[in-house]
């Protein structure tokens, strides 16, 4: 045996043979106390310094040179690695290359940077909402298991070409990592790309962040059972099931014991304040520990951290805090140091020598299966095809994942620098080429294109109802709760109800989404807030059995609290947000309010919205928190129908009120007298519609829907009958949306100064109306499909 020892003795180390070399320390004493003819870059401190100073300002130059094509940030960190590694500075200065990045110091570069990726993959559990699991539907499921099909194909022809042409073991070994690593969907790099193009919140975020999601949570199951079984066959089947068992509790321990710690941590802190900054130090202490105690069970250090950031509770106060106060120094500091690592340790001159005929043809066949593999399953689930197309290419962008993958197995499977830059490159390529394909297939100014029907009409009868309500105040909350009441929540058809107080921002504070539902401590500057929770939470102890409630509050700037709405509808699959009228009335039915800020808050939801929406005019005498307990024992409730998508959901939303035998519903179907000089006005759609509720006898034979017509010859008449039966209904359901040439509203539609309410709405919200009455103003979700679009063009037919 001949192990070497060290003594360490003031500023000299001594081995035991005697010899001794000079102690450098890792920090200096100052540019002017160097010693004659020292180094100042030989004290690792000051020489890691200088590396992270060079790296940031490299990388912030080629930004700026590139922010005209809007590429990620990490084309620029690898690019800087390029140039400071061998593959420029090396070959043309190479005494500064070694000066700078000498061999010794990569361990601390890469020491840090594996610190940075740690807490990289901690952020994104956090930023991670699990909920999308209960979202995944077919079209999810096909295209992760097409995705998956396609890796093990090509895993099989890239090894049968491998063995046939180039049988050599470490060849294999390469294979596997390059074609597991370039044709997995990895969820982070998903969630980063879609941030960088800003369209996470997007339908087609929402969409490629589910298929990731389950592509990812797939592979992880995959890769790991692959190493257990390789474990078991090479080593002894105890030591493949003491891996698994260690590996199965830690993750047992994190997610039942430290995700119940997360919600000990929100219920000590106060709704609407950050969490103490005690509790922040010490997560990021068991960050650390986690990881270190997956890499000795035997998962991957970073595997760790993921799961518990999967634990933490998404939205304030928590995941809110911690994203705030590390995601600077993660993506601004550590992270970019895993991107020039992996330039630095690349060599473009040794690109070739990293190329062979397996790799190639596996690398442009897979890919290729790749993009097929996405966008024939998500056409096939009626897709537009421009947005299938960019889909496909989200889930197949590579970034940091990939070059942590590669930066950590380089000294395990790769025998040279030439297959590793090989990989560094397609990673570059692909991220650099993406973005810009992705910019052009999709329309940005369309968040929400309508892939899934979420409206009341294209629902199953039998499903629960979501609807949002929005309020501004407690008579909004009130009011909204008598329109439930109606709503006739019982076992076949029950309610989930989603409270949303709309608050807005003062001063310099942060926006806020509050989830009422954890149980956090009430805080004084959100006493105001209560009065409207109990609003909700009332109407849940009336209705324990068939209703489901949760109350949030979205304390936002005015001019892009739409967008609270909007999200809180897609992600909660909303059927119905109700709005409440931007007009208010006392109980003598005066008008004490009539708020243009609340108006261009409605016709922003109405625009942008995922879902149909409702504008409610209250106008009932009955106010205040008394006005929950008065429940007339007969409701009496009209709809308008003139035809249209609208008028139809408007429809549906009452027969599903009408199953209750309180509610007396009478459908008052306009049609044209043929003194109206218009000889047909037809909609296709809309005479099947009613023809099919004759046939069924949903309508004629029931003894609560009473059916009638009225004809009219233009928007007179039309305005006449509706003033005549102000005094009949306690609520009218009308749709919004009309055509400028409607003979129904002719006339009517010139005089609209409410367009967001439409021609029928603008009038129940003018002084010409002064009963006690409510009306609910529909317009169903809007489909921005150009197919759809076209086929309701050409179901309206007009002559005159």
């Amino acid at each position: 045996m001949n192990k070497e020892t060290t003594i360490l003795d003031d500023d000299f180390k001594y081995k035991m043979d005697g010899s001794c070399w000079k102690f450098v320390p890792p920090y200096s004493e100052g540019i002017w106390n160097l010693e004659t003819g020292e180094n100042i870059l030989k004290h690792s401190l000051l020489l890691l310094y200088v590396q992270l100073t060079l790296i940031f300002i490299l990388t912030s130059i080629i930004h700026f040179l590139l922010r005209q094509f809007q590429l990620p940030r990490l084309v620029s960190e690898t690019l800087a690695g390029l140039i400071l590694g061998p593959s420029v500075m090396g070959y043309f200065l190479p005494n500064v290359s070694n000066a700078l990045f000498p061999p010794q110091s990569e361990k601390n570069l890469y020491s840090l940077t594996i610190f940075g990726y740690i807490f990289f993959m901690f952020l994104i559990g956090v930023k991670m909402d699990l909920s999308l699991i209960t979202k995944l539907g077919k079209r999810e499921w096909c295209i992760s298991l097409s995705l998956m099909f396609n890796l093990l194909l090509v895993g099989v022809i890239c090894q049968t070409i491998s063995q046939i042409l180039e049988p050599q073991e470490y060849l294999d070994d390469w294979i596997d990592l390059f074609t597991a690593t370039t044709m997995l969907t990895s969820f982070p790099v998903v969630a980063c790309f879609l941030m960088h193009l800003k369209i996470i919140n997007s339908e087609l975020g929402h969409f490629a962040l589910s298929t990731a999601l389950l592509c990812d949570l797939q592979s992880v199951i995959l890769v790991n059972s692959y190493n257990y079984m390789d474990i078991i066959t090479n080593a002894s089947i105890r030591v493949g099931i003491k891996a698994m068992a260690l590996s199965l509790s830690l993750i047992v321990f994190v997610t039942i014991v430290l995700r119940r710690l997360m919600f000990w941590i929100i219920r000590r802190t106060p709704e609407g304040k950050p969490v103490k900054s005690s509790y922040t130090i010490f997560i990021v202490c068991l960050v650390i520990v986690v990881a270190v105690v997956g890499e000795t069970v035997g998962i991957q250090y970073f595997y760790g951290p993921f799961i518990f950031g999967l634990t933490v509770p998404t939205g304030p106060p928590l995941a809110s805090t911690l994203v705030e106060k590390l995601d600077t120094i993660v993506t601004g500091l550590f992270l970019p140091l895993m991107a020039t690592f992996c330039g630095l340790k690349s060599n473009l001159r040794d690109l070739s020598k990293g190329l062979s005929y397996p790799l190639v043809f596996g690398m442009t066949i897979g890919l290729f299966f790749k993009l097929i593999a996405v966008y024939l399953p998500a056409v096939w689930f009626n897709t537009h095809s421009t947005d299938a197309a960019a889909l496909s290419l989200i889930l197949t962008v590579k970034g940091i994942v990939e070059l942590g993958t590669f930066g950590t197995n380089f000294n395990k499977q790769v025998r040279n620098t030439g297959e590793f830059t090989v990989a560094v490159v397609l990673i570059l390529i692909l991220a650099s080429i993406i973005p810009i394909i992705v910019r052009k297939l999709h329309d940005f100014s369309n968040t929400y294109p309508g892939y899934q029907q979420r409206n009341i009409l294209h629902g199953a009868s039998n499903d629960d109802l979501r609807i949002l309500v929005c309020t501004h105040r407690q008579d909004d909350a009130l009011a909204g709760i008598r329109l439930l009441e109606i709503s006739h929540p019982m076992k076949e058809s029950p309610l989930s109800v989603y409270g949303l107080y709309l608050e807005p921002l003062t001063g310099g504070s942060t926006p806020l989404l509050i989830n009422h539902q954890l149980g956090q401590k009430y805080s004084k500057s959100g006493a105001h807030r209560q009065p409207i929770i109990h609003v909700f939470r009332y109407f849940k102890a009336e209705h324990p059995k068939f209703v489901q409630v949760q109350v949030f509050s979205a304390i936002s700037p005015p001019k892009v609290m739409h967008e609270d709405i909007c999200w809180l509808a897609f992600d909660k699959s909303i059927s119905l947000i109700i709005l409440p009228c931007h007009r208010k009335w006392n109980a003598k039915g005066e008008l004490i309010s009539d708020s243009q800020v609340l108006r261009n808050l409605n016709s922003k939801v109405l625009h942008k919205a995922p879902s149909s929406v409702g504008i409610l005019i209250d106008r009932s005498r009955i106010h205040g928190p008394s006005s929950i307990f008065v429940a007339p024992f007969v409701y009496r409730l009209a709809v308008l129908y003139m035809g249209g998508e609208d008028d139809m959901e408007a429809l549906a939303y009452a027969r599903r009120m009408a199953r209750s035998s309180r509610v007396h519903l009478t459908v008052i179907h306009f049609t044209l007298s043929k003194e109206s000089g218009y000889a047909r006005w037809t909609n296709t759609i809309d005479d099947e519609f009613l023809n099919g509720l004759k046939k069924n006898d949903e309508i004629l034979g029931n003894l609560n829907i009473i059916y009638k017509e009225e004809a009219v010859k233009d928007g007179s008449d039309t305005a006449m009958i509706i003033r005549s039966m102000e005094e009949k209904y306690d609520l009218v359901l009308v749709g919004r949306r009309r055509r400028s040439d409607s003979p129904f509203t002719l006339g009517l539609s010139e005089w609209c100064d409410l367009p967001e309410l439409g021609p029928i709405g603008d009038l129940f919200a003018s002084s010409d109306i002064t009963a006690s009455i409510s009306i609910l103003v529909i317009q169903q979700q809007i489909i921005r499909d150009e197919q759809n679009e076209a086929l309701g063009d050409q179901s309206l037919k007009f002559s005159k």
